[in-house]
């Protein structure tokens, strides 16, 4: 079951990162104001669920793991061991940021004055979280699960 958990919750990072990238376009797009924000926030929220269920995934790896669990019998050992508290306080701690950073942001662009400020302030939002799944994502984990 573990394995199973592991392998979905690696496979979604790319379906983040893809609704990610498209929702950050949609959101550049229309940042003129011509484009009405309706299928921006619609692509937004699409992202936003998508970081939910990759959250809640990776919650249940998290107190369901055995490497976790083994990580945490000794805290001053992981701590001081890089690849190891990567995985215990690091991921778990820049993608919960993350994910609360997108929900406010979408929230923070839906009630902007108007379709040119909803646009920017989901950018400003979609990017900063972009960023920190970006640097939060422990690439040294197989890029697709069962490939090395």
């Amino acid at each position: 079951m573990h394995a199973i958990l592991l392998n979905t919750h690696n496979l979604l990072r790319w379906v983040v990162l893809a609704l990610g990238v498209l929702a950050l376009l949609k959101a550049y797009q229309g940042i003129s104001g011509d484009r009405p924000y309706a299928d921006a926030r619609r692509t937004g929220l699409f992202f936003t669920a998508a970081l939910h269920t990759q959250l809640l995934l990776g919650l249940v790896l998290f107190v369901t793991s055995p490497f976790i669990k083994t990580a945490m019998s000794d805290m001053k050992a992981t701590m001081g061991d890089a690849a190891t508290r990567v995985f215990v306080a690091e991921h778990p701690t820049v993608m919960v940021i993350a994910v609360v950073l997108m929900t406010i942001g979408g929230i923070v662009a839906k009630n902007a004055a108007n379709d040119a400020a909803r646009h920017r302030k989901a950018l400003v939002f979609i990017a900063i979280t972009m960023v920190m799944i970006l640097w939060g994502i422990p690439w040294q984990r197989p890029l697709f699960p069962g490939m090395g």
